[in-house]
């Protein structure tokens, strides 16, 4: 493994994805790459200067907290900025244009049921197509395990005593 890719989101998220990588980077002699996405509002801005949208002093803040966690865990980090018209598709993009091992991705739950899974599912399939790893931080589904239950009610009554 030698470019892992971790998508810039939330910051909490992006934190612990962080971590993660950072060690798997470091038992592997590997370098992380932290991909800032910036949606555009129509796809003819991609490429374009009005495409572009500069940190805010919160994004630049929370992105030299992930420098300092990088260099803590003695890993080489950096950030690559990226227009995008959809984040999976980006996230597909970038891992192609730089060349990456693993990608941790970020993927938004959706109020559509069963969404949130294709979409990982799809992401996955992409990017295995060219042997890449997908690490989301999302918890393996809990399967419930299903307990018949049956209650028996007594067949005497009073009235048969």
């Amino acid at each position: 493994m030698k470019t892992i890719l971790v998508q810039i989101s939330e910051p909490s998220w992006t934190m612990q994805a962080l971590h993660l990588a950072c060690a798997l980077a470091r038992n592997n002699a590997a370098q992380i790459i932290l991909l800032r996405l910036m949606p555009v509002r129509h796809p003819s801005y991609l490429g374009s200067a009005f495409g572009n949208s500069p940190p805010t002093e919160q994004e630049r803040h929370d992105m030299a907290e992930y420098a300092a966690t990088a260099e803590d865990y003695g890993v080489e980090l950096s950030i690559q900025p990226m227009q995008c018209a959809t984040v999976l598709g980006a996230l597909v993009d970038a891992a192609d244009q730089l060349n990456v091992d693993a990608v941790f991705a970020h993927i938004h739950k959706s109020w559509i049921p069963y969404w949130h899974q294709f979409q990982t599912w799809d992401l996955r399939r992409q990017l295995s197509a060219a042997h890449r790893q997908l690490f989301t931080l999302d918890s393996p589904p809990q399967h419930k395990e299903y307990v018949p239950a049956i209650m028996i009610e007594s067949s005497h009554t009073e009235a048969s005593k």
